[in-house]
């Protein structure tokens, strides 16, 4: 299995399994077009901060969720959790050759460049080069962790391909729908049900990741269904701690684009566009609270971008899951 690189194939299908969910989302290989689109929410406590808690139970809904939706056999990508992903800015020696620093990293995780876990999966990109220097991008996750969901989703009878980043994906969606300007910073947001994912793009990389927990904790989200065929979560606690945790959340956010203008803003430009996404069921009070601290409109992706092939809009909830899906395919990856 290959980390964050793949050559796409038939019968591919992107997989997002979250605390709370599992979502699906399958191409059709000539056009890119949406084939399906499916989700099944987790009871509390299967998955937790992104750590596979009750295994049997997981492999049950799974092979359920493999039936139903018909994926048996095919070839998947998924997420590293965030709460486990590094990103981190190296420099390498510019002697190294580029097919040899894959190698000189399997050497230095852990001597000269130390990681907050042992046994790292990991991959690379390289954006630059000043001097005697090189440098990377580094992507890296406990091996365990990512071996823990490959594993089970290979239980099931799929079979793990990649292994992918949320804030990639994310921005993998929004430039395969043309909404972003490459040589303008631009803020992502991806924003779940107990937290949201953080992350600055320029010139197509990312200049940080970082993920902001949210004082909303699972057992206060029930699973309601709306309609015969569609469920959504709706916040069951105090709803003056629902607001206090989206205020604490975007002080938080507000202090990592301070950090980004402040500390890591090579561009000298500020922020231009931020882009919300996510599953969060009170998305329009955290926009609403965001646009006072961001100074600037936050944008939802364009509502008629991404249709599937009966023409119908696919929903906010499965833009990260749509970004993985497109991983591998030629200007996309």
């Amino acid at each position: 299995m290959g980390l964050f690189n793949f050559k796409p194939k038939t019968k591919q299908i992107s997989l997002i399994l979250h605390d709370h969910v599992i979502r699906m989302v399958e191409l059709a290989p000539s056009t890119m077009g949406i084939r399906s689109y499916q989700e099944r929410f987790l009871p509390k406590g299967i998955v937790e901060d992104g750590k596979i808690i009750e295994r049997d139970t997981l492999f049950v809904i799974l092979e359920e969720c493999v039936e139903e939706w018909g994926i048996k056999g095919k070839r998947v990508f998924f997420l590293v959790p965030d709460a486990y992903l590094v990103l981190r800015h190296e420099k390498i020696p510019r002697a190294i050759s580029n097919d040899d620093i894959k190698g000189y990293l399997y050497l230095e995780i852990g001597a000269s460049i130390m990681l907050p876990f042992q046994n790292a999966v990991f991959d690379y990109e390289l954006i630059g080069e000043s001097g005697e220097k090189k440098e990377i991008l580094l992507f890296a996750a406990p091996e365990d962790i990512v071996m823990a969901f490959s594993s089970i989703l290979e239980s099931v009878a799929l079979h793990p391909e990649a292994a992918d980043v949320n804030a990639l994906s994310l921005y993998r969606m929004y430039y395969y729908t043309d909404q972003v300007d490459s040589q303008q910073p631009s803020l992502f947001l991806n924003c779940g049900i107990q937290s949201i994912n953080v992350s600055v793009f320029y010139q197509h990389k990312p200049a940080f990741i970082r993920q902001v927990l949210m004082d909303t904790p699972h057992m206060n989200w029930e699973v309601t269904q709306t309609s015969r065929f569609k469920s959504e979560m709706q916040w069951r606690g105090e709803r003056e701690q629902l607001i206090d945790a989206v205020e604490e959340s975007v002080t938080e956010i507000e202090r990592v684009i301070n950090f980004y203008h402040y500390s890591m803003n090579k561009s000298g430009q500020t922020i231009q566009r931020v882009f919300l996404s996510g599953d969060f069921p009170e998305i329009p009070l955290f926009k609403k609270r965001l646009e006072t601290v961001v100074g600037t409109a936050v944008q939802y992706a364009n509502e008629h971008a991404i249709v599937d092939e009966e023409g119908n809009v696919l929903p906010l909830p499965f833009f990260g899951a749509y970004g993985l899906a497109l991983k591998g395919w030629k200007n996309v990856n």
